[in-house]
């Protein structure tokens, strides 16, 4: 395997970290007033959507222990979607950002050596970062 899929294969669970810590600085600046709530919305829905329709049917193909708990984060993400608007009160953005932080710290302990053992596919290429990072 030459240096680049070496790389590669470390990297989607990386992409996944650096992903939801774009996200909530995404957050951070919109409660600091420089924020666009229409371009989070629009990155945290291309980020769950990806995840749902392409990084969660691979990992349950190769991984079937991990069905049950990616079913979980499908729904959360349907939760989620639901809890997301481009216009959103103070107590609004603090109750999605609790929900966030607790979905991505689960995500991440369960799926980022999962997905940096994974060998490079360009299935995944550009998904798990899909979110404007």
């Amino acid at each position: 395997m030459d240096k680049s899929n070496v790389n590669r294969l470390r990297a989607y669970g990386n992409q996944l970290i650096a992903c939801h810590h774009h996200l909530l600085e995404m957050i951070d600046e919109i409660r600091a007033g420089d924020g666009d709530g229409v371009a989070f919305c629009a990155a945290l829905t291309r980020h769950h959507t990806g995840e749902d329709a392409t990084v969660f049917p691979v990992l349950a193909g190769r991984h079937p222990e991990l069905r049950e708990f990616l079913d979980s984060l499908a729904r959360d993400h349907a939760i989620i979607a639901g809890m997301v608007k481009d216009d959103m009160t103070r107590e609004e953005l603090d109750g999605l950002t609790a929900v966030l932080e607790t979905h991505f710290i689960g995500e991440e302990k369960r799926l980022v050596a999962v997905l940096n053992a994974l060998e490079p596919t360009p299935r995944l290429d550009g998904v798990i970062d899909d979110a404007g990072s």
